[in-house]
């Protein structure tokens, strides 16, 4: 499985331009004042899409038919896939946390409890993504899956918004009660077990079904 992540960390290099956009669009929200919870979800979220970028150069010019003859089983390559995007996500995470440190030293952040908070929250949907973004690729190719997952998370995120709506010109009680729950809830000291727990929950059924949908599959 060496070998698989040396492969994925060169083709890294394919995507610099990517993340050098990355850096200088982050870098122009950090001195411009940005919030500071949009611009380390920019980061997180940037850096989950890019996780599932390797396979689609993979599956480039037939890449996939040669890469399952190579001296490894199936289950490794998954494990590596999964390997090498929680490792993107995370160095995401490392960025994400050295602009908020610049942005509260510039005067322009959030206290240093908010700001872990935040990223806690936007690494955990970063590993969703990543969770429900390999099943997809492998099942319906790197770009029909990255396709689906923002239609997935767009309906996800329009249907959170407009049932906000609909109580808060309905049931505007119900509403403030969900939200105190939410805050509640953010506040919590268990927030971040929480998240790390259902993380590996998620994760780990993720990683069952891209097994099973990549051992059936044929090149």
């Amino acid at each position: 499985m060496k070998g698989l992540l040396v492969k994925d960390l060169c083709l890294m290099r394919e995507l610099k331009k990517m993340v050098l956009i990355i850096v200088f669009v982050s870098a122009i929200f950090v001195f411009s004042g940005t919030d500071q919870a949009f611009l380390t979800g920019y980061v997180i979220i940037l850096s989950a899409l890019i996780a599932g970028m390797t396979l689609s150069y993979d599956e480039m010019n037939g890449g996939m038919a040669f890469l399952m003859t190579l001296p490894y089983s199936r289950k490794q390559y998954v494990a590596e896939k999964y390997l090498i995007g929680l490792l993107i996500i995370a160095l995401g995470v490392v960025y994400a946390l050295a602009l908020a440190v610049i942005q509260n030293l510039t005067g322009g952040g959030a206290d240093m409890k908010t700001t872990l908070l935040t990223t806690a929250v936007c690494a955990f949907v970063g590993v969703i993504m990543l969770a429900f973004s390999l099943p997809a690729d492998l099942k319906f190719g790197a770009e029909k899956g990255r396709v689906m997952l923002i239609f997935g998370f767009m309906i996800v995120f329009f249907g959170i918004f407009f049932g906000f709506r609909i109580l808060e010109n309905n049931f505007p009680d119900q509403q403030a009660a969900i939200i105190r729950w939410l805050n509640e809830a953010l506040m919590s000291r268990y927030i971040y077990p929480g998240c790390i727990i259902l993380g590996i929950v998620v994760l780990g059924i993720s990683f069952l079904l891209a097994c099973r949908i990549l051992e059936k599959k044929e090149f």
